[in-house]
């Protein structure tokens, strides 16, 4: 129940995820607008979010997997959805064809990287009588989903004359978009080009074309496609550190917890687990309810920041799976039990950001926040 879960809120702003996607948008302003919403929209709340994609007019989402698509229609989205991978690969055959059923009756743009795959998605659109809207992904460069041009040839050549098929998309995934040099993603874009009016001279139409994520759609000027396909810039994070333009996107997500206790630490005295943190002096501590377990990570023992009083407290100890210890010894007095802390700040610039502590821990934004755990309740603010 949300009532008994307030001790540990992800705070959503879903203004501020409509102002990024208007910034977006405003890159490619003849662009159709896919926003990726998968693994729980980057650890924001798929139903936090939603209504936000629905009122900044957004096209079509992008999911990971089948499950991420089901809570899509359950929460009442009615619009396109496409889903990355070829999860019906994974299958045995009679639940093959019971995934690929749901996908069909439920208009599910799929991904495919195999013939039989594919033919699994057009049985079940005999039975149901809807058409299969196939997305083919080229690989261009990353290597890692996607086929060659070769396979998808061979895809098309199998289901061109095919009344249950629709190659509705045609894309790629650009590998080093967020770095300085852009000549791979300039090549990637090349290729992708050729390949598509390739296929448009053999009579293949498709009617969308995508390749932009988030930080080509805002560095690079132009990709010859008719979509964008942004995911982390959507929820208000820079995609690297080495762009050249860097748009005054807002952070959707500020977590807060709650002071559990205050106590006093005298000299010497070991604070947390093991016995590498030791008091060099007296101190005050407080315990603030959010651990590993909930995505707060285990490296930032002895290095993170919160923020109480609108003052930053430096974490001590190790971080434990539930509680994170943190100093108060320089605000004791203007502290209590149950004033909020600000775990994860929704101002870029502060000590305590997701772009921040991603910099302090040697990653990058998405696995900050994707890393949220399911104990963090999801709050949208209007």
């Amino acid at each position: 129940m949300e009532s008994m879960r307030k001790n540990l809120i992800a705070l959503i702003d879903r203004q501020a995820i409509i102002h990024n996607i208007g910034i977006l948008k405003a890159a490619r302003p003849r662009h159709a607008f896919c926003a990726a919403i998968k693994c729980n929209a980057y650890g924001h709340g798929t139903a936090a979010v939603l209504p936000a994609m629905q009122q900044a007019g957004v096209d079509m989402l992008a999911v990971a997997n089948t499950a991420e698509a089901e809570e899509l229609r359950m929460l009442g989205w009615s619009g396109p959805i496409l889903m990355f991978g070829s999860e019906l690969s994974i299958y045995p055959p009679q639940e093959k064809k019971n995934v690929a059923f749901w996908l069909v009756k439920n208009e599910i743009r799929v991904t495919p990287m195999r013939c039989c795959d594919i033919q699994s998605l057009v049985e079940a659109a005999e039975i149901c009588g809807k058409k299969v809207k196939l997305h083919l992904n080229l690989d261009t460069g990353m290597h890692r989903m996607g086929l060659d041009e070769q396979g998808i040839y061979q895809i098309i050549n199998e289901f061109h004359n095919c009344r249950q098929i629709e190659f509705e998309g045609l894309y790629t995934h650009l590998a080093a978009a967020d770095e300085k040099d852009k000549s791979f993603a300039l090549e990637q874009i090349a290729r992708f080009k050729k390949f598509a009016n390739a296929i448009k001279a053999n009579g293949i139409n498709v009617r969308l074309r995508h390749l932009s994520n988030s930080a080509a759609t805002i560095d690079i000027a132009e990709d010859n496609c008719n979509m964008t396909r942004c995911g982390i810039s959507v929820y208000g994070y820079q995609p690297g550190v080495d762009m050249h333009n860097r748009p005054e996107l807002r952070p959707a997500m500020k977590l807060v917890s709650y002071l559990q206790t205050k106590k006093p630490v005298r000299t010497g005295c070991i604070i947390g687990y093991g016995t590498g943190c030791v008091a060099k002096h007296d101190m005050i501590t407080g315990i603030v309810p959010i651990g590993y377990g909930d995505g707060y990570d285990r490296r930032l023992s002895n290095r993170g920041m919160m923020k109480i009083a609108n003052t930053y407290v430096p974490v001590v100890g190790r971080v434990s799976m539930d509680q994170t210890i943190v100093d108060l010894t320089h605000i004791a007095g203007q502290v209590e039990i149950g004033d909020e802390v600000t775990v994860i700040d929704n101002d870029p610039s502060s000590k305590n950001s997701v772009e921040s502590i991603a910099a302090m821990l040697g990653t990058i934004p998405y696995e900050i926040t994707t890393g949220i755990g399911s104990r963090v309740l999801r709050r949208a603010t209007p």
